[in-house]
């Protein structure tokens, strides 16, 4: 039995999400393994939590942008 039509739209469009994740997914990666040094040393330095704060904020802002654009329109 060959897949309807619908169906095959809806599984390019699961499969969209998916890539577009992927793709948002690695370098939001890199960029994380890249701040990991400066998260574990600046906490400990004084006057430099508000810079770990604003580095971990960044990440959180990038993650949630990175989900909310796989997301169908």
């Amino acid at each position: 039995m060959t897949p309807s039509w619908t169906a095959v739209v809806a599984g390019s469009r699961w499969m969209q999400r998916v890539l577009v994740v992927l793709c948002a997914i690695v370098p939001l990666l890199v960029a994380t393994l890249a701040c990991t040094p400066a998260l574990v040393v600046l906490p400990f330095l004084p006057a430099h939590s508000a810079r770990a704060t604003a580095i971990v904020r960044q990440l959180i802002a990038w993650t949630r942008t990175a989900l909310i654009a796989s997301r169908s329109r």
